[in-house]
């Protein structure tokens, strides 16, 4: 685990830069104090001052590696010649130790002549066969026990198609001078960051934004990605210029000049009308087998490794199975095997304004009673394993907020990352650096209220036994799409009504109501049209793949799929995983998305993961994963519905979060971010907090973490473009 900082200095663009020359003696003089001292400025030594940027880019981001640090330039003074221009590159990372304790894990990795180095930012597993299979095709010279150190081996061996052989969560940039080929790749999932921009002429890329701050980058808003979520549907940002290289995707810089994206995975799903073959206990123990396997392989570390237990089904049965593959023998916890096996979790107070340990009804994101830290509790002593929890109340909320803004770059509109923030710090307080969690199993055994709709939509061809009649799947039908509506109603205002009428055939149903909470925007941010998020979101899928989502697969698959390359990466494994992992320096693992346990589970009848009860008349999610994970778990979590982790939106007059955002949402804050209207805002926070709106309080906790962003990163105003028309 790492943190990855990169610049290629481009042939025959110096001065370069995606801030146009209209704005940039602007956005010198109006950047914000923390800017200013994080800024290095240019030189006229290339190497000299690279390698300066480089040790405060990493200084940056040193939560994310506190353990050690390397950097490489070029050879020859960290010139290279090309013709007659004059280009530098580097390679940077702080590291995080886990596996190959020592010096022998320092990064950068290199080859035996110096002409191939690798920066890895993750985990890579299965790397001890990795190793011994390189060492018998290539004779390759392994300087130390790193998991990460395979990627120079492969990538020496096999070229660019080295990455279908990792396994993963993982990005990392590779350097080949022989080849004069710079590559940079993100794992299947997105579960580990990584953005690059261009600016002065140099290709920059880092972990995290924040990181890319010592090259004098200047950050602006971009507002077109805000007002359609850009930043949360695609490879854009908030921040104008900087995009995020897709999961499954790698970018090459050629010969210091040609970039271009290719793509070696993709989520894949069966054709709908093809009969399933395999027996219902075939699957059931096809899913055993895999996520034993995935988890197995993430419980190895030279170092103690946890489990974050929320009390729902998907971390209790990594819990289960952990405790299963150590009390068999199977895998030891440390490197030398005398670790027990720890549980964390986070409780909210009834003084934060909802009880998660507790029997309070929440009204919100969904309405249920939420019993989740004493369900984990319970796990726990049914595990025998220790578990501790993070306790959060109303004050720490609002006292870690604007720290765990800072952290994710990107606004969640609710407070659950907060939460995560918190317990990353207890994880880390109790010795722990790599952290297990469930993230990525309602993705993959369709476990959201939003996917009900679209697994009603159609019969399920492929699996006839799975079928109810169709009159009784209409009713169904017509009731999730109501709760539906409902749902994102509460949490947005809107039932999805302004989705265009074109896209409605074909788009599901969480995308149709795609929206975050409103905020008044200036009124000259209308020069850029109307943008329609949903639009966005499905657009952002190349045609070849939509056409194979309308007629190949069961919507419920084409659901999966668009969630999966949105709301997976670019919300939930950034605001509720690594951002909030790696603020206290701790590695998250995540066996749901374990690449071999995905595609199996992709492979599955839509009716194998939800299935209909006509006893009971109910459809219940995840319905393999339970029978799958049934040796393993308690009867409570056996039985139990999917209960979202979620946190307080509700908050009383006078409280502390109360008073942070009357300090934060002032006039003089809002007028700052420039696209944003005062007089839309002006009477926020009393609204939010006096009538107890979730939707407007979610609206105020929105405007003001981006004024902490701005704040934080040095944003100058934004202002309407001028384009010269």
């Amino acid at each position: 685990m790492c943190g990855i900082t990169a610049a290629i200095t481009l042939a025959g663009r110096s001065g370069y830069s995606r801030t146009t020359s209209a704005t940039k003696g602007r956005l010198h003089a109006d950047r914000g104090s923390q800017r200013r001292a994080l800024s290095n400025g240019h030189s006229s030594q290339p190497s000299a001052n690279l390698k300066a940027q480089l040790a405060s880019s990493l200084d940056v981001i040193k939560h994310r590696g506190p353990d050690s640090y390397g950097t490489w330039t070029s050879p020859d003074g960290n010139i290279a010649l090309i013709g007659d221009l004059t280009t530098a590159e580097g390679l940077g990372s702080c590291r995080l130790e886990i596996n190959g304790l020592g010096p022998g894990g320092d990064q950068p990795f290199t080859n035996s002549d110096g002409t191939i180095y690798a920066v890895v930012n993750g985990e890579l597993y299965d790397h001890q066969r990795i190793r011994n299979e390189m060492v018998k095709l290539s004779g390759f010279n392994f300087r130390g026990g790193s998991d990460s150190e395979i990627v120079v081996a492969l990538y020496e061996y096999y070229g660019v198609s080295f990455l279908s052989k990792l396994r993963g969560e993982f990005a990392l940039c590779v350097y080949d001078s022989k080849k004069q080929l710079f590559l940079a790749a993100r794992d299947r999932s997105g579960v580990k960051p990584l953005f690059w921009t261009i600016h002065d002429g140099r290709l920059l890329l880092a972990s995290e934004a924040k990181a890319l701050l010592p090259f004098d980058w200047l950050p602006e808003w971009d507002v077109r990605s805000i007002m359609d979520l850009g930043w949360f549907t695609e490879e854009r940002t908030i921040f104008k210029g900087l995009r995020k290289i897709r999961p499954g995707h790698y970018i090459t810089c050629l010969s210091l000049d040609h970039i271009s994206e290719g793509q070696y995975w993709d989520h894949d799903y069966p054709d709908k009308d093809i009969l399933e073959t395999r027996s219902e206990a075939e699957m059931i123990e096809g899913v055993r087998e895999r996520l034993l396997d995935a988890v197995r392989v993430r419980l190895q570390a030279d170092v103690p490794v946890g489990i974050h237990l929320s009390g729902g089904i998907d971390s209790s049965v990594i819990a289960g199975m952990a405790k299963h593959l150590l009390d068999k023998g199977e895998v030891k916890l440390g490197n030398d095997g005398t670790h027990r096996l720890r549980c964390l979790g986070v409780a909210f107070d009834k003084t934060s304004g909802f009880d998660e340990s507790g029997t309070d009804e929440y009204q919100g994101l969904w309405v249920y009673t939420l019993t989740r830290a004493a369900i984990a509790e319970r796990t726990a002593n049914f595990l025998s394993v220790d578990f501790q929890k993070a306790h959060m109340n109303e004050a720490e909320l609002a006292a870690n907020f604007e720290e765990a803004v800072w952290f994710d770059e990107q606004p969640h509109f609710e407070l659950a990352f907060i939460g995560k923030h918190a317990l990353s710090k207890l994880t880390r307080d109790s010795g722990i650096k790599t952290i297990i969690s469930g993230q990525g199993s309602d993705e993959i055994f369709g476990g959201y209220d939003v996917f009900m709709r679209d697994y009603l939509r159609e019969p399920d061809k492929a699996w006839p036994e799975g079928r109810f009649d169709d009159s009784k799947r209409l009713e169904k039908l017509h009731t999730a799409g109501l709760a539906a509506e409902r749902m994102f109603k509460t949490w947005t205002g809107h039932d999805g009504a302004q989705m265009p009428e074109q896209l409605r055939p074909e788009i599901p149903t969480f995308a149709a109501s795609l929206a975050v909470p409103p905020i008044a925007l200036a009124p000259w941010t209308s020069c850029f049209g109307k943008p329609i998020p949903q639009a966005t979101m499905i657009e952002n899928i190349d045609e070849r793949m939509r056409n194979v989502m309308r007629t190949k697969w069961h919507p419920l698959h084409a659901a999966q799929y668009l969630w999966n390359k949105t709301a997976l990466p670019n919300m939930l494994l950034t605001n509720l995983s690594d951002r909030t992992e790696m603020s206290h320096s701790v590695e998250g693992r995540v066996p749901f998305l374990d690449h071999n346990l995905m595609e199996y589970v992709n492979h599955l009848p839509p009716s194998i993961k939800l299935r209909y009860d006509p006893e009971t008349d109910m459809v219940t999610e995840k319905w393999i994963l339970r029978q799958a994970s049934r040796p393993f778990i308690t009867d409570e979590l056996y039985t139990r519905k999917k209960h979202p982790y979620t946190a307080p939106v509700v908050f009383p007059v006078g409280g502390p979060m109360h008073k942070l955002m009357s300090k934060l949402i002032t006039q003089e804050n809002v007028e700052a971010l420039g696209f944003v209207d005062w007089n839309g805002t002006e009477d926020l926070v009393e609204k939010a907090f006096s009538t107890q709106d979730s939707v407007v309080l979610r609206s105020a906790f929105g405007v003001a973490q981006w004024i902490v962003l701005g704040q934080r990163f040095g944003i100058p105003k934004a202002v309407k473009p001028d384009w010269g028309w």
